[in-house]
């Protein structure tokens, strides 16, 4: 069985549109992730960048965000939808209340698991335990950097699943599975008790092939927002495309 996943910029480009998106999204990939509108998103490309700033001169905040969330647990509670939400953020938003006051917000929003973007393993620990606390998965990354050993010890504390980066940079960018992302990946699987995902540069059916062949799931992320931007209509087309067989 394969895991996959959606991104999209909590509650843009308004959040009755961006929850219409979400539930479209959810009847296709078997996730969510849900990024937290922050001015200084380092991980993200220029578009998923560009989306956070406009959200939060929108006036989107933490709690919106996380209302919207609510509603979408809600809405997969009613329909008997076995479907995860996770929330993908950076350091700061999380120390800004403290790790155990946002971790414990965002279980009784119905959230899954955290994504820490800009945490590297070596520093993931104070994180990954107060996540464990409140029941929350802590999503860990292996990147192109990555050596055997670390990506050993990383798979021994995975939990939720892998999040596996396709290349150095920010979102967005030309998948491209290099001979050494290919024994990362293996690697990984040989090693994870949860599924091995990719993500960073899944733009199309393609892509999405591409990544299915060497991991047990894909992200994706930019090319949906781009579309969202063009009208639900134009997203809900684009979803139908790519996964129509």
């Amino acid at each position: 069985m394969t895991y996959n996943g959606f991104y999209l910029v909590g509650n843009y480009p308004d959040p009755q549109t961006f929850l219409q998106a979400a539930i479209e999204g959810l009847h296709y990939f078997d996730f969510i992730e849900i990024g937290l509108p922050f001015s200084d998103p380092v991980a993200d490309g220029p578009v998923l960048a560009s989306a956070s700033h406009k959200a939060l001169e929108a006036g989107v905040t933490t709690e919106s965000v996380l209302q919207s969330c609510s509603a979408l647990h809600e809405y997969c509670i009613k329909h008997n939808r076995s479907k995860n939400i996770y929330i993908m953020t950076y350091a700061n938003k999380v120390f800004y209340n403290d790790i155990d006051t946002t971790f414990e917000k965002f279980a009784l929003r119905g959230v899954k698991g955290i994504i820490l973007a800009d945490v590297p393993y070596v520093e993931s620990q104070r994180f990954a335990k107060r996540a464990k606390a409140h029941h929350l998965d802590y999503i860990h990354f292996i990147t192109p950097e990555s050596t055997p050993e670390q990506i050993k010890n990383i798979c021994s504390q995975a939990t939720g699943f892998l999040y596996t980066v396709s290349l150095r940079g920010t979102t967005g960018s030309t998948l491209v599975i290099t001979d050494e992302m290919q024994h990362i990946l293996s690697t990984a699987k040989h090693f994870a008790k949860v599924p091995v995902v990719l993500g960073f540069g899944i733009q199309g059916k393609e892509d999405i092939i591409q990544a299915l062949h060497y991991a047990d799931g894909f992200i994706m992320g930019t090319a949906l927002v781009k579309k969202l931007e063009e009208g639900l209509d134009a997203y809900k087309d684009f979803l139908k495309k790519i996964f129509w067989r």
